[in-house]
């Protein structure tokens, strides 16, 4: 079972009361990479910065059994 890690970078894009921070179509291979578009995000202004961790597998049947096994530090 092969599987790689990404950071997804999202931003609360419309700065409203009731939106969420959302993707915007990148993301990083490393958390220390995130975790400074997070500080520097916030430091310039930008509505919620915040990133989330996603593993990526090679196969859709890997992917489902690392879901719903109960042994993993789930994302």
């Amino acid at each position: 079972m092969k599987e790689q890690v990404v950071y997804i970078l999202m931003s609360d894009g419309d700065g409203t009361m009731h939106s969420q921070p959302t993707p915007f179509g990148v993301a990083v291979s490393s958390e220390a990479e995130a975790k400074r578009f997070v500080k520097e995000a916030t430091i310039a202004g930008w509505g919620s910065p915040e990133y989330c961790k996603v593993r990526i597998f090679s196969d859709k049947d890997d992917a489902i059994k690392w879901a719903f096994s109960k042994e993993n530090d789930q994302v």
